[in-house]
């Protein structure tokens, strides 16, 4: 078996925008890769604490790269590797949006914890329905005192990031655009520690296993999968990714609604057909709120 894991986004990669789980086709393509002995890594930007595992359909996953690399966990939500915010970094997202009055959460361990503006994250997620996304109303400002974040949710309107970094640019914090509002040019951004992101996190985990980046398959659409495209052995891009991910990616597999992750597994576990791509690119629905589930 040349490959030893394949590392997964979750929307639009492995599950279908506007669907509740990944197609049958999938679930049973991840099973056979398992019971083949390959591992399956979920890769994610959101927390282990508001993955939502009746969404994955039936899959069991190895393990999970969280928070876009910061943290990665076995299947139990034990800790392998970790990159948390400093108090540094932590208090100058707290300043900064408390002085704009700027909606910010925090992802910890045990929850996500709103430290700014918690009504509004309150109501966002109601309205996503059965995401599995929640918080906390964490407005008293004392979790981190218990442990750090692995990363921060901010919404930020136009230009408000070119303005943290005119104070705050020495800490060189990577904010990533995971999806927007559309019609007040506000913006949903992850953001995580210098240098963070699924790359990262790709690599933590393949050195606690004892393989190199050569053993492994990623699979993602969009931009905040590019550094594990790039640092995967073999990095694939759905067909319906956006042109920045299909950039980075050695290749570009079938659509997600054509069942192209289920066809990649069959192909290099196998000996399937090569996967390719249909040509029918639906792409991703940016400018949509809900868009940002998928970078959760």
């Amino acid at each position: 078996m040349r490959y030893k894991l394949l590392a997964s986004d979750f929307d639009n990669t492995l599950v279908p925008f506007g669907e509740s789980c990944p197609r049958p086709a999938v679930v049973q393509a991840v099973k056979k890769l398992q019971v083949a002995g390959g591992k399956f890594v979920l890769s994610t930007g959101r927390g282990y604490c508001v993955i939502n595992k009746k969404h994955l359909g039936g899959i069991r996953f190895d393990y999970a790269i969280t928070n876009n690399g910061a943290c990665v966990v076995d299947q139990n939500g034990g800790i392998i590797a970790e990159h948390p915010l400093t108090n540094e970094e932590m208090y100058a997202l707290v300043d900064f949006c408390e002085d704009y009055n700027y909606p910010l959460q925090f992802d910890f361990r045990d929850g996500y914890y709103a430290y700014c503006e918690y009504e509004t994250f309150k109501n966002f997620y109601a309205q996503l329905g059965g995401s599995g996304l929640t918080c906390l109303d964490g407005e008293d400002q004392d979790r981190h005192l218990i442990d750090m974040p692995h990363a921060a949710f901010a919404y930020l309107p136009d230009g408000a990031v070119e303005e943290f970094n005119k104070k705050y640019g020495h800490l060189n914090l990577h904010f990533m655009m995971v999806g927007s509002v559309s019609d007040g040019g506000w913006h949903c951004y992850d953001i995580v520690r210098e240098g963070i992101d699924k790359g990262v996190g790709l690599a933590d985990l393949c050195e606690k296993m004892g393989l190199t980046l050569a053993d492994a398959v990623s699979a993602g659409d969009s931009a905040n999968d590019i550094g594990m495209l790039k640092a995967a052995g073999l990095g694939c891009c759905m067909e319906n990714g956006s042109e920045d991910a299909k950039e980075a990616a050695d290749r570009i597999i079938g659509d997600v609604r054509e069942d192209g992750l289920a066809a990649l597994i069959e192909e290099l576990w196998f000996d399937g057909p090569r996967a390719e791509p249909s040509g029918n690119d639906l792409g991703s629905p940016w400018g949509q709120m809900e868009s940002v589930e998928e970078k959760q």
